[in-house]
């Protein structure tokens, strides 16, 4: 056999070999709550953020790509900031998980009020509470409270599977199996959305994706962020999370489902009062 065959036929046994899977220093796992348990341990090593990013949004209502600046910490502290292609600001969100503030540099307006997910998805076209969506952006999936697991190995991919199972819905997680972490989750019987984790790097002495992934297909909807220059873990500056409103821009008060509220009429103040 010459060379030229020899190598074709190399090729063609070792196409049918399995891929081998690196398992680190766990080794393999085979019990579904000893994986769901040391995969929520690894998630929970992240607990702020700060930092640039791109973030692309596709739905119904228009698509595109903007510049950010993101400050996130445990449980529900949160700051964005949108820029057009030029550096100019077109948006800032504030939350501290009970109350919201958005600017709206095109509109000129400072929205205030409690921190809904309906008051939120003025910001983004999505409808999330405030400590999810932060979870969402420091690499956490959030599970579903399950009664039972499953676990499988995907050969092909690489990958675990984990199922946690509650009623009719399901949660399938496609997990790294060297790392721990959540690469992809799907809810199955719900109309809820799906997220995918992609980029891991070694940032703050913590391995952390920078892209995030999350699709609503019930409102044909996705955004995806991806972090370009970011630290994690280090201590937040709280100031970035402060509520007022930027000085001479004027106030509008939303109640919870995002209905502007009357201004408030202060009293006449009486002579020589």
């Amino acid at each position: 056999m010459n060379r030229a065959a020899a190598a074709i036929f190399l090729a063609f046994i070792c196409s049918g070999c399995p891929k081998r899977i690196d398992f680190g220093p766990t080794g393999p796992i085979t019990q579904a709550e000893e994986l769901f348990r040391l995969t929520r341990a690894a998630q929970d090593r992240v607990a702020t953020l700060q930092g640039d990013g791109k973030l692309r949004v596709q739905s119904p209502q228009g698509s595109g790509t903007v510049s950010a600046y993101l400050a996130a910490s445990r449980p529900g502290l949160l700051r964005v900031e949108m820029f057009d292609f030029f550096n100019r600001p077109i948006a800032v969100l504030v939350t501290d998980g009970q109350r919201f503030g958005l600017f709206q540099a095109q509109e000129n307006t400072f929205y205030q009020g409690p921190a809904t997910p309906r008051n939120l998805s003025r910001f983004l076209p999505i409808t999330l509470p405030s400590e999810e969506l932060v979870s969402v952006m420091l690499g956490k999936v959030p599970f579903i409270p399950a009664e039972r697991m499953t676990l499988e190995l995907d050969d092909e991919r690489g990958l675990y599977v984990l199922t946690l199972h509650k009623g009719p819905v399901s949660q399938v997680l496609h997990i790294h199996p060297k790392y721990l972490q959540v690469v992809r989750s799907e809810v199955r019987g719900a109309p809820v959305y799906g997220l995918e984790y992609d980029g891991f790097k070694e940032t703050g002495g913590v391995l952390f994706p920078h892209e995030v992934k999350l699709v609503a297909p019930s409102a044909d909807t996705s955004l995806g962020l991806r972090y370009t220059d970011i630290t994690v873990n280090e201590s937040p500056d709280l100031t970035l999370f402060d509520l007022s409103a930027p000085e001479g821009v004027p106030v509008v008060e939303v109640d919870e489902g995002g209905q502007t509220l009357p201004p408030v009429s202060l009293p006449p103040t009486s002579p020589g009062s």
